[in-house]
């Protein structure tokens, strides 16, 4: 009986069975290996396609700013008031700055989505807000990154996350500064530059306003804000020199009840110029001639 391999075997029927026996054995424990092998590699979990963010930052001319999944600027109009509902560009105001809108905000750090929202315009088209200003786009942009919208009009401005002070605009009142929020910034006329003379009382009408370093629009110059060393501690922050405040009577963004109070108080407008402080004798008087204790606070 001969066994044929690589080379002719020859071998007794006796040891032909033993040898048969092995190879079959040994080819067994091969297969047997590899199988196991093969049971103990592990099963690949599909894994779910992740979701682009809807709204992200990226670093421009201008520093960071707010765009769209495409990389395309968005912008807010100093003439709308934050939180108010209500978008003021309408018509050709529209088609020049055309309305951005997401159904589904999807961001991710520094960005959350929790200060985003939308509102319902007068034509009953939704539109995306960010802190309760409505974000457009500006038909001058062409391509992604392009900011060239920035001051149009001086009433338009590129939306950066990270700014603290913002410009709004009315009619009667110009360009004055905000919060991000757009509750309104005000000026007293009786402080000087780099001091503030508003405490006790006056304080508790007027509160300081208060914020780390400021990042605002490019028509501002960051290096005219500073910080001011209240007597209390505090650091309140200043624009050209004059420590800004809110005003308590301002129950949502847009109110400017303190314009002119007592003649002493102004919304702070982008000059940083105020009236000259009328007598201190009349400054004790509010405007409905109830004092609040002297000082036109």
């Amino acid at each position: 009986m001969v066994i044929s391999t690589t080379a002719d075997v020859q071998a007794p029927d006796g040891d032909y069975m033993r040898i048969t026996t092995l190879i079959v054995l040994v080819m067994a424990a091969v297969l047997l290996a590899g199988c196991t092998q093969q049971a103990a590699q592990p099963t690949p979990v599909p894994t779910a396609a992740v979701a682009p963010d809807t709204i992200r930052t990226a670093t421009s001319p201008l520093g960071t700013i707010l765009m769209d999944a495409r990389g395309m600027t968005l912008y807010y109009f100093a003439n709308d008031i934050p939180a108010s509902g209500i978008s003021s560009c309408s018509g050709q105001c529209a088609v020049a700055w055309p309305v951005f809108f997401v159904d589904s905000v999807k961001v991710s750090p520094p960005l959350d989505a929790a200060d985003f929202g939308s509102i319902t315009r007068a034509d009953g088209t939704k539109q995306t807000t960010y802190y309760g200003w409505p974000l457009y786009y500006w038909q001058g942009d062409t391509k992604p990154g392009d900011v060239s919208g920035e001051n149009v009009q001086k009433v338009w401005f590129v939306m950066r996350p990270d700014e603290q002070v913002l410009i709004a605009h009315t009619t009667d009142l110009g360009l004055y500064l905000t919060d991000t929020t757009g509750k309104t910034l005000y000026y007293f006329t009786k402080d000087t530059a780099g001091t503030s003379t508003c405490t006790g009382a006056c304080l508790a009408k007027w509160p300081a306003f208060s914020t780390g370093p400021v990042s605002a629009p490019s028509v501002l110059k960051e290096s005219d804000f500073s910080a001011v060393s209240r007597s209390d501690g505090m650091k309140q922050t200043a624009f050209m020199g004059r420590p800004l405040y809110y005003f308590a009577d301002d129950a949502q963004p847009g109110d400017v009840k303190g314009q002119g109070f007592g003649s002493a108080w102004y919304v702070a407008n982008v000059s940083g110029y105020t009236p000259a402080p009328v007598p201190t004798t009349l400054n004790t008087l509010s405007p409905s001639g109830s004092g609040y204790g002297g000082g036109g606070y």
